[in-house]
């Protein structure tokens, strides 16, 4: 996957390039998002992406500079900007400087996706493309390695699905780095640590066979980096997505192991004249019968014997009143081996016996 970040001082917009773009076909994934020049300047040095999409004119630093910081640093991202048609003159400086194209407000989805299609093979063309990294600097030598513990706790209470102990490793984390570096860390720190904090998550959604659209589905899963980002409201982002994640695990993973009823009322109705019992059919299942007892009743609202005995009553009333078995082998045939029993079954069933409901018939008949 091509990484890409956007940065626009203007949250539509962002929003607008996120849901034109054909992300997932192209192979692309918006991997941060940024309100001004400057905090745009920080993500792309710590993750150096693939494309930028970035509007002309930004608070603290133009989409210009950052362009010209990005040559400067001999970065081989494809870049996109953002313009008015009052902008031309920026459009044309950043032409000079070797962007991708340019997208005129308002944007077409057309012309978004054809300008991403063209980002890619620029890409395709160089010969090795920046991979995704954070800032040489950090985690800091002086405490690199008891964030790390933290991290790899992390990842062990994500997998063992413990969400009270992963919210209280996040806010342990947030306390450690806020004791080392003071309430407000500085932004490549607070960067580093959202986007750690991101590959421990896919790397748990990874590993359990999901995916984040899986999960996330059609909500917002970037944070938007600004001036006055917080190391608090990072992990409060993260609290949130963490705890999304493990619910919609636990849930998945309920549905994927629970006992499907449906598929025991096919084989009950297939096999109730078999003589069946209740733990004869939870080995078949491979499941405890105090399990199959209690799943049955819940799905199906009604208990596993009331409804063998209803299947076995209903074709014993059809083999008398439709088909005039001989009563005697009424009994065998829906699954009794003693008559007697069957005789009594059906007369708390019906309230008659079956000899009675044959009379009956007759009766009717006349």
């Amino acid at each position: 996957m091509y990484k890409a970040v956007i940065i626009d001082d203007e949250p539509w917009t962002r929003n607008v390039i996120k849901s034109l773009g054909q992300w997932e076909r192209l192979g692309i994934e918006i991997v941060g998002e940024a309100s001004d020049g400057e905090m745009g300047w920080s993500l792309i040095k710590n993750i150096y992406p693939d494309i930028v999409i970035t509007d002309v004119r930004m608070p603290h630093l133009s989409g210009l500079d950052l362009i010209q910081l990005i040559r400067a640093e001999s970065m081989k991202a494809s870049v996109i900007v953002i313009s008015g048609y009052d902008d031309y003159d920026y459009v044309r400086q950043a032409l000079k400087l070797g962007v991708a194209d340019y997208l005129l407000k308002p944007i077409k989805p057309e012309e978004l996706n054809r300008q991403l299609e063209n980002c890619i093979t620029l890409l395709e063309n160089n010969a090795t493309l920046p991979q995704l990294k954070v800032d040489a600097d950090f985690p800091p030598d002086e405490w690199g390695k008891e964030y790390q513990k933290i991290l790899e706790k992390l990842e062990i209470q994500l997998q063992l699905g413990a969400s009270k102990d992963v919210l209280t490793l996040l806010n342990h984390l947030q306390a450690f780095v806020q004791e080392k570096e003071g309430n407000t860390p500085a932004k490549f720190i607070q960067i580093g640590i959202y986007y750690a904090l991101l590959g421990v998550l896919q790397k748990y959604i990874l590993n359990i066979g999901f995916t984040k659209k899986d999960i996330f589905q059609n909500t917002d899963s970037t944070y938007v980096f600004n001036r006055d980002s917080k190391l608090e409201e990072i992990i409060i982002f993260f609290q949130k997505l963490y705890s999304q994640t493990l619910q919609y695990v636990d849930e998945h993973t309920k549905k994927k192991n629970r006992l499907d009823t449906d598929s025991v009322c096919r084989y009950l109705k297939e096999h109730y004249t078999d003589g069946i019992t209740l733990e004869g059919v939870a080995d078949h299942f491979h499941i405890s019968k105090e399990y199959l007892s209690k799943m049955f009743k819940n799905d199906q609202q009604i208990g596993f014997t009331d409804y063998v005995l209803k299947l076995r009553m209903e074709r014993a009333k059809e083999l008398i009143t439709v088909y005039h078995a001989p009563l005697k082998e009424v009994g065998a045939i829906v699954g009794y081996i003693d008559q007697a029993h069957f005789y009594k079954n059906f007369k708390k069933y019906y309230g008659i016996t079956p000899g009675e409901m044959r009379e009956s018939l007759k009766s009717d008949n006349k």
